[in-house]
């Protein structure tokens, strides 16, 4: 019986033509296809600037610089989520603080985050996880009320959208990565979006050594190389082309799953509000010991994930001195993602539904 995996691509022959096309031009670092690759990516935000940098981590980093936060300064972040958020703080010398989460989203609880401002907060990161959306009014308004940068961490959210507004396009800027399990993949890679035409120009100043455009030697800031490459973009020019068609087959997961767990007494579905249209990237469980059924699973040969671990609970940041978060913890003590691939097929997601009916004696 072939092994289910809790995530991956859906790589095919479109992503080796488009490849082919790249290689046999011999322009393989940033070039048309990126250019390409950001206009599809502004299309489908609607976002009026965008750039492309290595990695999502990166594209975090780029705009904290561009807003010119550094040390002495202070980053509100939510305490579950991936520990890139936060890192990518540190690398820029600021220190990160992490509040709690609203326990139906597992998103920036927007009362702890009020409480953590003090005079040297800067900015506030949202994350959208797993396929929720922070609130973003609520969230929105909290930084206008205190003067405060918004910066969204939406690695996970491409394709999500807030009554109609898409994921990113909140804050001063809006960072997406395209790692391998995303919805959309380059393998690698991220995007930050912004909406003026200063902005974008810190933007490239910092991923491009500091010039204002490749192929000169005259730079007018400090600078890094966050760059892209076209090969990077081919691929992900290709998985763009089957965007509705992966959105399409996760909205399938989570229907499937509704429908067959949903009513579970021992199971809760983690579902997005009405007005959030997800990409559900990950279809998550809460229930009493996911430690076990991620066990029974595996047994099975099912993939599955636990939540992230609380930021408060790294051992890296203990010196921080991180105080406890107690919705955070309690998603990570109850949480578990299943199978979450657009390609799963009918028997596929019949052979999960089972496994896990069959743990709890169904």
């Amino acid at each position: 019986m072939d092994y289910i995996p809790q995530i991956e691509p859906w790589i095919d022959g479109v992503e080796l033509e488009q490849l082919s096309e790249v290689i046999a031009s011999t322009f393989i670092t940033e070039n048309q296809k990126t250019a390409e690759f950001l206009e599809k990516v502004e299309e489908i935000t609607q976002s009026l600037h965008s750039i492309a940098t290595s990695n999502g981590t990166l594209a975090i980093v780029a705009a904290l610089m561009a807003s010119g936060i550094g040390p002495g300064d202070e980053v509100i972040i939510p305490d579950l989520t991936f520990i890139a958020s936060s890192n990518a703080v540190m690398m820029v010398g600021a220190k990160p603080v992490f509040c709690d989460v609203d326990p139906a989203t597992g998103c920036m609880d927007i009362a702890s985050a009020e409480a953590c401002i003090t005079n040297r907060t800067k900015a506030l990161m949202p994350v959208h996880l797993y396929g929720q959306m922070a609130e973003m009014d609520a969230v929105t308004a909290l930084a206008e009320r205190h003067d405060l940068i918004m910066i969204e961490d939406a690695a996970e959210a491409f394709g999500i959208t807030w009554h109609g507004k898409h994921a990113g396009t909140f804050g001063r800027f809006g960072t997406f990565s395209f790692f391998a399990n995303k919805t959309i993949t380059c393998g690698e890679g991220g995007i930050v979006l912004c909406q003026t035409a200063d902005d974008l120009a810190r933007l490239y100043r910092i991923k491009n050594h500091g010039r204002d455009r490749k192929g000169i030697f005259v730079h007018e800031s400090i600078g890094y190389n966050f760059c892209f490459t076209d090969l990077q973009a081919a691929i992900g020019v290709a998985q763009l082309t089957k965007f509705e068609r992966i959105m399409a087959g996760k909205q399938r997961n989570f229907d499937v799953y509704q429908d067959r767990l949903g009513s579970h007494p021992d199971i809760r579905l983690m579902t997005p509000p009405p007005h959030v249209r997800s990409n559900h990237w990950f279809v998550n469980v809460l229930v009493d010991d996911p430690e076990r059924l991620a066990a029974h699973l595996d047994a099975d040969g099912i993939g599955t994930r636990r939540f992230f671990y609380p930021m408060h609970l790294q051992p890296c940041y203990k010196d921080l001195g991180v105080q406890s978060r107690a919705n955070s913890k309690w998603l990570y003590d109850h949480g578990l993602s299943l199978p979450s691939s657009a390609l799963l097929g009918d028997e596929q997601l019949d052979r999960v539904c089972n496994s896990v009916l069959r743990f709890y004696g169904g």
